[in-house]
């Protein structure tokens, strides 16, 4: 390996927020460069099609360069785009979000809608913490982890949280660091609407947040959306996409507490209308149902079901018939559904995905199907960081896509 500097232009942003130059034609990833920044760096790990490399010294910074907004940036692992003005950062999310969608599918006839985004900081209502001692220091620390290692990285405030989860950090800080030993310990704090909570402690009532004029539960340590505004716009905007009529049958994959399941419930005010969310945690399921009783909400129905075996063979797949279906899966995607998503015929699909890489593996499976994309929009869930949410809707279309000319973009 190299030991020389080299000097690079930084030309665009990867996937996961590092600058990308060439060098001798040769792809150079650099974490901590923007776009249109000059460089000099000296390569840490080469591979055949690429080498990695750290910035040495910024020779000339690109005019979207910024100075962060977090002086724990240079340490923290959870922003990699704090360097990178807002719009620079919403300019390379959209694009790249359009360049691996058209090298997966035929976006010919794909109508896109305009990016939704949200508050740069103060956005995140949930956090998971680390408390502990670092092996380095042996010092008690409460923080995020640090950047490529699992040292903890002390943070008495984070821009990117709440005001009340920031005071929250103030009033619980000198308490937790008492209790911080060598083994270290994963913390999850969250701000409902009815308060803070701390997995750590045994809450008197369940946390809630506000979805509409609905009412949710959710578990102090489950999955609830982190950014609530761009939350409540995502939901808006899947249930225009879906189209509903009163005595339409839904069904919602990967349901959880019923963000979804719930807003479409309040749709379908025929006696035919109900919607049926599946989820593969058994106290969600509960949790999704108790929330549709608390809403009066009797045409939302909630079962228990893996989603990444098969499904075919289940009554709530085998027996029923929709006229529409929503994934929301996490980052492994919802392949082995959507290979046989087809044979229940809905007339739409909407897919909400925090994972490029495997929505345009599961788009290729449902376009095989025959549907088409119709629909995609990007959804600045994360501010800041590498992190979007994508949303794309389907439709059934005459005949199966022509199988030649749809192909994976490996990310």
């Amino acid at each position: 390996m190299t030991k020389t500097p080299i000097s690079i232009t930084i030309e665009g942003l990867s996937q996961e927020g590092r600058g990308v130059g060439r060098h001798h034609g040769k792809t150079v990833f650099v974490m901590g460069a923007v776009p249109g920044d000059q460089v000099l760096v000296k390569v840490v790990a080469q591979h055949n099609r690429y080498d990695e490399a750290e910035i040495i010294m910024l020779e000339q910074a690109s005019p979207d360069r910024r100075e962060p907004l977090c002086h724990y940036d240079s340490e923290c692992g959870g922003c990699q785009l704090l360097q990178l003005k807002p719009e620079a950062q919403r300019h390379w999310k959209w694009q790249q979000f359009q360049t691996d969608l058209s090298k997966a599918v035929d976006i010919k006839h794909c109508q896109l809608e305009a990016p939704i985004y949200g508050e740069e900081e103060g956005y995140r209502r949930r956090a998971r913490l680390v408390l502990g001692r670092n092996k380095s220091d042996k010092l008690p620390k409460l923080g995020f982890r640090a950047k490529g290692s699992n040292e903890i990285v002390d943070i008495e405030q984070c821009p990117m949280l709440t005001s009340a989860l920031n005071q929250s950090l103030v009033d619980k800080r000198q308490q937790q660091l008492a209790a911080a030993s060598r083994s270290l310990k994963e913390l999850t704090v969250v701000e409902a609407d009815n308060g803070i909570f701390w997995s750590d402690q045994q809450p008197e009532v369940l946390p809630c947040y506000q979805l509409g004029d609905l009412t949710l539960n959710f578990p102090v340590t489950g999955f609830v959306q982190v950014n609530a505004d761009i939350n409540q716009q995502m939901v808006n905007q899947a249930l225009a996409w879906l189209a509903l009529s009163p005595s339409h049958q839904v069904l919602d994959a990967f349901c959880g507490v019923g963000n979804f399941s719930l807003a479409i419930a309040q749709q379908l005010h025929d006696q035919q209308g109900k919607v049926i969310g599946i989820e593969g945690d058994a106290d969600l399921v509960k949790m999704a149902q108790q929330n549709a009783t608390t809403n009066k909400l009797d045409n939302a129905h909630f079962y228990k079901a893996d989603l990444f075996q098969p499904v075919i063979d289940l009554a709530w797949f085998r027996k029923q018939k929709y006229d529409s279906v929503l994934l929301d899966p996490g980052r492994q995607g919802a392949f082995a559904l959507c290979k046989v998503l087809g044979k229940l015929k809905p007339e739409r699909i909407v897919y909400v995905s925090c994972n490029t890489a495997t929505l345009i593996r599961d788009l290729k499976a449902l376009t095989e199907q025959g549907y088409r994309l119709k629909k995609a929009t990007l959804l600045d869930m994360f501010p800041n960081t590498a992190h979007t949410e994508a949303m794309v809707l389907l439709v059934k279309s005459a005949k199966p896509a022509n199988k030649r000319k749809i192909g994976v973009f490996k990310l």
